[in-house]
């Protein structure tokens, strides 16, 4: 279970992770960050920048996104060392392997999965081999101010919330940030010429996030969930990570709390109690997502930004398709 705050990524960091997990993001876009990992369907309008990542990345295989992300985790890794932290880098693909969810016969981030699985916060849709962080039991054994420190140091400070997203920058997000950035510069993915467009276009997935159109829709939404018996939620993300700190909750015991029973078997049945609630609140999520339409008029606002960004950028985002073409 990993209890590190998620947050938005690069445009380039962020195809390497949908090549690599096979989730989808928003339908807004690669840089905002999503809610609960929906899947788009493949009718959606689609803007300019999307068409061009997705030319990008098509001909990206396991292979070479597994040993691109296998270099970042060994950079984030010697980078940690050097602040004095340790750090087990992650093998993502062995642990989120494309072909255990293709087995399942449902698709991540679907109603037909939340029926099965909720948000795979209690659950073990991929089995017992499901993703398991190298890093837990070292942080699990941290006092809170050292996993604060070892956070910051992998991830940079948290944000302190308000009412814009903020666009990515990776010079504040940690360890993982400079290393993705490093990776991404050496494989023509980022930087030299194209670094201030990038930082343009983190700041319009960012836009696209605060429109008030987007704003208007988490609104339906939750007046969807309040019906459902959910007030209190106000975006669809709200909902998955309700559920997640309920697990982290769970996980986050120490096997010295552990009663007269295994330690193991109160674990279970902890996760067990959470996993009813789980599942109706996924449901409820994305029963209410299809009722307002969500992916589609994400998808229309997105790609109403885009096309205005192409249209005040057209010769710079022309030049980096190229770019991308060529790398």
């Amino acid at each position: 279970m990993n209890r590190i705050p998620r947050r938005t990524v690069s445009v380039a960091g962020c195809a390497l992770l949908v090549v690599l997990t096979g989730c989808g993001g928003s339908a807004g876009g690669g840089g905002a960050e999503g809610g609960g990992g929906e899947s788009v369907p493949e009718d959606l309008p689609q803007g300019v920048i999307d068409e061009i990542l997705d030319e990008a990345y098509a001909d990206d295989d396991e292979e070479v996104a597994h040993a691109r992300m296998t270099e970042v985790e060994n950079r984030v890794a010697a980078c940690m060392a050097e602040l004095g932290f340790e750090y087990t880098p992650v093998d993502y693909l062995s642990t989120h392997g494309t072909g255990a969810a293709a087995e399942l016969g449902v698709e991540w981030g679907t109603l037909e999965f939340a029926e099965q699985f909720g948000y795979a916060a209690t659950t073990r849709p991929f089995g017992e081999d499901q993703f398991v962080d190298p890093n837990e039991v070292r942080y699990e054994s941290m006092s809170q101010q050292e996993l604060q420190a070892w956070s910051e140091a992998l991830w940079g400070p948290r944000s302190q919330g308000g009412d814009e997203p903020e666009a990515y920058d990776w010079q504040t997000a940690g360890c993982q940030g400079s290393a993705q950035h490093e990776v991404d510069v050496e494989n023509g993915l980022a930087g030299g010429a194209y670094e201030a467009l990038e930082d343009e276009l983190d700041a319009m997935w960012a836009a696209i996030a605060s429109d008030p159109r987007t704003s208007e829709l988490d609104a339906e939404w939750a007046s969807c969930m309040a019906g459902a018996g959910y007030a209190g939620l106000e975006t669809p993300a709200d909902a998955e990570a309700f559920i997640y700190d309920k697990a982290a909750a769970v996980y986050n015991v120490s096997p010295a709390e552990a009663e007269d029973e295994s330690f193991d078997d109160q674990q279970e049945a902890r996760l067990a109690a959470v996993t009813d609630e789980e599942i109706a609140t996924a449901v409820a999520d994305f029963t209410c997502r299809e009722e307002v339409d969500l992916a589609r008029r994400q998808a229309e606002i997105g790609v109403e930004h885009q096309q205005e960004f192409y249209d005040t950028h057209k010769a710079e985002v022309d030049a980096w398709r190229d770019s991308l073409a060529e790398g």
